[in-house]
């Protein structure tokens, strides 16, 4: 069984400590410095906006410092990862901002702001008019309201959870980040409606989670869900699913760790700028931390690494 060895995680390590963003950074030493759950959420802070919102590149593809649902649903995410205080004022006021913003369109908030497209910004995140329902990301922020929120929010929480019940359990498209936030929805619903979630629905996302994981090691280049981004430790009730493509995932990951010690983004702007060349730096930083996060809970880092 491959590991990180000592070696490679001191110039992992070096490198975040110089060049990660401060989020990042604190995450990084909250897993291996003995850093706090706070100082995770100092840097949450940093990115938030009076109206509880969060922008200015927490999702680093988007610069624009106004609120936006993805980066702030981000937050939520992130949240989870991490085992942050979800009952704590930070959190509420998140929870607020959606509240305060639902719109009337289908998938319940706009993915980012029309004058998003005023500041730097990945190709991808073109402005579109809403025309059809989509769980990205109303299915983490729906997740979050069932668990810690008001039952102004736990109301709201409900409409979504069934928008997002029927598109789960139909054959229409549902795509792999559509699909992650469902499986933050389904597992809230396992946790505090478990009534809501019935054998079908189980398997309902256990089909949806095969129809979005890319098993061909070959295609990871690309921009592709694999078994990884779906389940990130052996106590993932979705471990099973994707079990035989776990193995061949590390090892792509040991195959392709950088020159520099960290992992590169099989994606970019396909541009060449001051902007697109530092996202590059913080996707890298971003990455490096969540698959060192993941390889610590498979146990696949040398014994005592950072600890």
């Amino acid at each position: 069984m491959r590991k990180l060895t000592k070696a490679q995680f001191s110039v992992m390590d070096a490198w975040m400590q110089t060049n990660a963003r401060a989020l990042d950074l604190a995450k990084w030493n909250m897993l291996f410095h003995g850093g706090s759950k706070e100082q995770i959420v100092s840097e949450i802070l940093a990115y938030q906006n009076p109206d509880g919102g969060l922008g200015s590149g927490f999702e680093p593809d988007v610069i624009c410092p106004l609120s936006a649902a993805i980066p702030t649903a981000e937050a939520i995410f992130t949240a989870y990862e991490y085992g942050l205080d979800c009952r704590a004022d930070w959190f509420r006021t998140i929870l607020n901002y959606f509240e305060n913003t639902v719109q009337d369109i289908p998938k319940y908030w706009e993915d980012t702001p029309r004058e998003a497209m005023d500041y730097p910004h990945a190709p991808w995140w073109q402005y579109e008019v809403c025309t059809t329902f989509s769980p990205n990301p109303c299915g983490v922020i729906a997740s979050a309201m069932l668990r810690y929120g008001t039952e102004s929010q736990k109301q709201l929480a409900c409409r979504i959870a069934g928008d997002c019940l029927v598109l789960l359990q139909s054959r229409d498209f549902c795509g792999d980040h559509d699909s992650l936030n469902m499986k933050a929805l389904v597992e809230a619903l396992l946790a505090v409606c478990q009534e809501r979630v019935s054998a079908e629905v189980v398997d309902s996302m256990k089909r949806r989670i095969l129809e979005n994981t890319c098993f061909d090691v070959s295609r990871y280049h690309e921009y592709v869900f694999t078994p990884l981004d779906f389940v990130s430790s052996p106590d993932s009730p979705w471990y099973d699913t994707v079990q035989k493509g776990i193995e061949g995932t590390f090892d792509f990951w040991f195959d392709t760790i950088g020159g520099q010690g960290v992992w590169n983004p099989n994606f970019s702007w396909g541009i060449d700028s001051d902007v697109s060349r530092q996202v590059t730096e913080n996707w890298k930083g971003y990455i490096t931390v969540k698959r060192a996060k993941i390889l610590l809970a498979f146990g696949r880092m040398d014994a005592m690494i950072g600890l």
